[in-house]
């Protein structure tokens, strides 16, 4: 069990961390009314060593917090809940991404 909840305690760190990353590298400096290029989110991502890194980190941190301590049934049920909000994210970024493809290549 401390293995199901380490990796949604990592997962959940990993999401929330990438999210205050584009916050900072990207929506605080943006003008009103402008957008950011694919190439740039990528660049912060997938392409990016640290990001994998970052990955491996989080979810060994939470492996250790949960093989270490338990916590309360809330707790869990908290992560669970809140992690939706990246999740949602993502699978907005993903159907977004989707959309660009089939648009580029005449699709509708």
């Amino acid at each position: 069990m401390w293995i199901l909840k380490g990796t949604l305690l990592g997962l959940w760190l990993f999401g929330f961390g990438t999210l205050a990353r584009f916050y900072f590298a990207f929506l605080r400096h943006l003008p009103p009314n402008s957008s950011v290029d694919i190439r740039g989110i990528t660049g912060l991502t997938t392409h990016n060593p640290l990001w994998w890194t970052a990955l491996v980190v989080c979810l060994v941190l939470g492996y250790a917090i949960a093989r270490s301590w338990s916590g309360p049934p809330i707790l869990w049920i908290a992560l669970l809940v809140t992690g939706l909000i990246p999740a949602g994210f993502l699978a907005l970024f993903i159907a977004l991404l989707v959309k660009l493809k089939h648009a580029t290549q005449g699709l509708s």
